[in-house]
């Protein structure tokens, strides 16, 4: 029986600068997932990319968008308490959460273009980079100097050296081959990255950044999530939040429509989205009927709207968004159609509407106008002593009517706490609407949604470098320092190796038998195996072998030599 035992390698290559590039139109998206990649210093690593590439014509090379890989690692999120020190996640009193991302800008290493030439050419996955064989400088592999005179054994070796030269390296090299010879590969051109944080299928954090903050240095290495409650708070520590980051960039064509963008339905929208997250009430980020999110919301009504109007080349795994929403039109749009109120105008409409409420019979409704003039004149953050209960005395109707009125606009912690506006009503809606809804040229972008990437540990078992053995089980005269005796010897002999081993660094070459791993026999590829699974990487061990002494030729000693053990990633 056979089997592959793979060490490090060290893999000598130079990272590319990254180049910029714009999307071809009808690109198809692609992914690698879970490959086992090589560093510049030698060390194994989880290597997830994802891009676009591009449908070439025959003979043409292919381009290749890579999109910059984000990343964060959970350790190392801090938790500050309301005085500025970092705290522990248990305290009651976090005022911020800050998590900290890692950007990838970098174009791939030799290793890591053959995951991505296997994702794109071949429609499959690899698991990680193996390294070569061990060879001399003849090119040939390396073997003991016992080999060369037994051509049973010697033939045996070679044929195992052929079989992982022909199933792993050269199918490997080609992958690479092909990378180098047909793609041509830059990182996409982003006009802007979207953070998003969900925890419990609520969105609780956004903020929205110019694309070129990543590619001139700008500083992007955190998220501080302010004012979190406890659930929020412990969803993030233990992983169980979503943080995804939407990328945004126009493909090469820079597309233009002119689009009719309908205004009530983005109030409509909007609407919709303010009060099912005052209802849920889990963020912390809404405060009720303070509309913590306006912009984000009138922003996803703009692009449904653009995307049903688009009709252009399309982009595979991407959504058409409105490259002009920008937080200017935004505010020209809240200022058109949620016109600002003073907090005494405020306050004035809601008593107006509480008197309504009390004629009409409708206490509950009364008590809600008069408990939120209340909260108001206090400038309470919470806008209500109880919120839920608040909600519920609402349906739909009452919550827009409610709004009508005028209430504090913005997160309650953010800075627009104390700004005040009201929805219009249908009438002044209507004559707003004419002067808006004409036809404009937008410009249009693509994006794509992508769960962050959370770094994880790549797990290493130990290795000496073997990549095939035959087993022995014969009689040799062994010498023991003293005299010669008839020993029946169970052990491996050992076939290829890999380069930069454990073994070739201590000239245990191929040929050689062996029959000892620190304090395990070993008698075949099983039984080997099972000894390395008792030690660790970078663990110091002595193996036994039986080599050949004196002048003759059929007398044998057992001699130990002390290894480092390698490591090699744990590929499930």
């Amino acid at each position: 029986m056979r089997k592959h035992y793979i060490p490090i390698y060290l893999l000598t290559c130079f990272w590319l600068m990254p180049a910029n590039g714009q999307v071809s139109p009808n690109s198809n998206k692609f992914d690698v997932e879970s490959f086992i990649a090589l560093a510049n210093n030698g060390s194994y690593y989880p290597y997830k990319t994802h891009g676009f590439y591009e449908n070439a014509p025959s003979g043409a090379r292919t381009k290749i968008f890579l999109l910059p890989i984000l990343s964060i690692d959970l350790k190392k999120i801090k938790f500050i308490d309301k005085s500025g020190k970092e705290t522990v996640q248990s305290s009651d009193n976090v005022r911020t959460i800050i998590i900290p991302v890692n950007s990838d800008l970098k174009l791939p290493n030799e290793s890591q273009k053959a995951a991505i030439t296997a994702a794109i050419g071949k429609k499959t996955s690899i698991g990680a980079f193996k390294p070569p064989i061990a060879r001399n400088a003849a090119g040939l592999p390396i073997l003991n100097n016992a080999v060369s005179t037994n051509p049973s054994l010697y033939n045996q070796i070679m044929t195992m050296a052929t079989n992982y030269e022909n199933a792993v390296i050269i199918p490997q090299q080609q992958l690479i081959n092909e990378y180098n010879n047909l793609y041509d590969a830059s990182i996409v051109s982003l006009d802007e990255l979207e953070i998003i944080i969900e925890a419990g299928g609520e969105t609780v954090y956004t903020k929205r950044m110019p694309g070129t903050t990543l590619f001139t240095g700008g500083k992007f290495n955190s998220i501080a999530l302010e004012s979190p409650n406890e659930y929020v708070k412990n969803l993030i520590a233990e992983g169980n939040a979503q943080i995804f980051f939407s990328y945004k960039f126009r493909d090469s064509k820079k597309s233009t429509i002119s689009a009719s963008m309908d205004a009530s339905r983005t109030i409509d929208h909007f609407l919709n989205e303010s009060y099912k997250s005052s209802a849920k009430q889990k963020s912390g980020g809404w405060s009720f009927l303070g509309l913590g999110s306006s912009r984000k919301s009138m922003k996803t009504s703009f692009d449904q709207q653009i995307s049903e109007q688009y009709a252009d080349n399309s982009i595979s795994n991407t959504t058409i968004e409105m490259y002009d929403a920008d937080d200017s039109m935004i505010q020209t749009f809240e200022n058109i159609f949620f016109p600002k109120l003073t907090q005494d105008q405020a306050i004035e409409n809601h008593l107006k509407a509480a008197d309504k409420a009390a004629a009409d019979g409708n206490a509950e409704l009364q008590n809600l106008h008069l408990k939120y003039v209340e909260m108001l004149q206090k400038n309470d953050p919470n806008l209500s002593p109880d919120i839920e209960a608040a909600v519920a005395a609402l349906n739909k109707n009452d919550y827009v009517g409610f709004i009508a009125n005028g209430v504090r606009w913005g997160n309650n912690k953010s800075d627009a706490a104390n700004s005040y506006r009201r929805v219009l009503n249908s009438s002044e809606m209507t004559s707003k609407t004419q002067t808006w809804n004409q036809n404009k040229t937008i410009s249009v972008q693509h994006a794509v949604i992508q769960p962050i990437i959370v770094q994880e540990p790549v797990n290493f078992v130990s290795s000496l470098g073997l990549i095939d053995a035959i087993e022995f089980n014969n009689s040799l005269a062994i010498y023991n320092g003293y005299s010669t005796n008839m020993q029946n010897i169970q052990g491996i002999i050992l076939g290829p190796i890999t380069a930069g081993s454990a073994l070739q660094k201590n000239s245990i070459l191929p040929g050689t038998l062996i029959t000892r791993i620190g304090s395990y026999d070993v008698h075949n590829p099983e039984s080997y195996l099972e000894a390395l699974n008792h030690y660790n990487p970078g663990d110091k061990i002595y193996i036994t072998k039986v080599a050949q002494v004196g002048p003759n030729p059929n007398i044998y000693q057992k001699q130990n030599v002390e290894v480092t053990l390698g490591a090699y990633p744990e590929i499930k």
